[in-house]
């Protein structure tokens, strides 16, 4: 097992061990928030004929048409229906907006531009060809790939879906993911707080962060600082694909995570990474099942989630983008703690003359929650960087939500 390594290499870790879930074949119905398993190519452009944008009269325009254009009404076309009957020259049909534009015409003028009598219109302001026409296949071609394999299905990707008559796709199954809360300090809310004990946060913050996400989600909500607890709880989740484990990481005589997964049977990766906040976090596995075990202070369970975790998990779910992308920012904020370690400081993301600024949540204790509550900002502050000054450009990336 290693020691204290750096960030990136228990990624890399990390993610060398997994692979996506497997795939099944489901309804759009049930594919919002789930990751593509193949290209998915339209059978039919869109929009599948030549439409009109507006409502107005369809004919066939030249260059040269005099001003104001008076024609005869011959059809009617609503939405939904199709004409037949060719518009020659001197012809219109009145058309309404989404309805296919009739043969032999080549364009549409306005309603608003024109005055009608019986079945003649005058045309105020004649357009030219191929004014107000929306061409078949503007939007997709037929054999066009819609959406490519890992692409996360969004609604409106869904209704791109619907749109072009595809009413199944083949996505990755959602992953599983165990989730304990260990402490013997700890207490489940709805309950008199007892002295000495604390109310658990991390199972519901993590449980939210995981199911927005689109994970299936198994709580053992309190598990005590003792050994055989702990392997009970793990023998819960056994079904699971990733175990997720707050509390009980770092070097005190209760902090016994790392050993409970050694005793179930795991071969441990690593314990402690070279940051803060969330350092005693380690990582075993057991078959094809990865079990993280993070700090139990609320902020570093969830940087370190953000940073560890959230990546394993979008590999293992089948996204495309598996690591969030890094970007330079400028401080809002100065930071005057210096450091040894590399610091990962959560911020306000404001977009200020077209630059992103990184406004610091006031406090930046590992175990103040309160910090995430409208962060949107990990900062990364190198090891042995020294004060951070208001102004100075650093690295960051987006916490949550980056979905494709």
């Amino acid at each position: 097992m290693k020691i204290m390594i750096e960030l990136e290499e228990a990624k890399e870790l990390v993610l060398e061990r997994i692979h996506p879930v497997e795939t099944e074949y489901v309804s759009i119905i049930d594919a919002y928030h789930r990751v593509l398993a193949q290209d998915v190519t339209s059978q039919i452009a869109m929009p599948p004929f030549a439409r009109s944008p507006l409502d107005g009269y369809a004919y066939l325009a030249t260059a040269s048409d005099s001003q104001p254009l008076q024609l005869k009404i011959v059809s009617e076309i609503p939405a939904g229906t199709w004409s037949e009957r060719e518009i020659f020259s001197g012809e219109a049909a009145k058309i309404f907006t989404g309805a296919p534009i009739p043969p032999g015409a080549n364009c549409v003028v306005r309603k608003e531009d024109t005055e009608s009598a019986l079945d003649k219109v005058t045309i105020l302001r004649p357009v030219l060809p191929g004014s107000n026409v929306v061409p078949q296949g503007e939007e997709i071609k037929e054999g066009d790939i819609l959406l490519r394999r890992g692409f996360y299905l969004t609604p409106p990707a869904v209704g791109l879906l619907a749109a072009v008559g595809c009413d199944h796709v083949n996505v990755y199954r959602r992953p599983r993911v165990g989730l304990l809360s260990t402490g013997t300090e700890l207490m489940d809310v709805g309950q008199p707080l007892q002295p000495a004990k604390i109310y658990n946060s991390n199972s519901y913050t993590l449980r939210g962060m995981l199911q927005v996400a689109g994970y299936e989600v198994t709580v053992i909500p309190i598990v005590s600082d003792q050994i055989d607890d702990t392997l009970e709880a793990l023998r819960r989740v056994a079904a699971t694909d990733i175990v997720i484990s707050t509390g009980g990481a770092s070097v005190g005589d209760y902090d016994i995570m790392r050993h409970a997964l050694t005793q179930f049977g795991c071969e441990m990766l690593f314990w402690k990474i070279n940051l803060k906040p969330g350092t005693p976090a380690s990582v075993g596995q057991k078959g094809k099942q990865l079990l993280f075990s993070l700090s139990g202070n609320p902020a570093a369970a969830m940087v370190t989630f953000e940073l560890l975790v959230r990546p394993a998990l979008r590999k293992l779910a089948g996204h495309s983008a598996v690591e969030a992308e890094k970007f330079l920012v400028k401080m809002a904020s100065g930071f005057r703690k210096p450091g040894k370690q590399r610091r990962f400081l959560r911020a306000q993301g404001v977009l200020k003359d077209g630059e992103i600024w990184a406004d610091l949540a006031p406090a930046q204790g590992s175990g103040i929650l309160r910090s995430m509550i409208g962060s949107h900002l990990l900062v990364d502050v190198p090891a042995n960087h020294g004060a951070v000054e208001p102004g100075e450009l650093l690295r960051a990336e987006w916490i949550a939500n980056w979905e494709n």
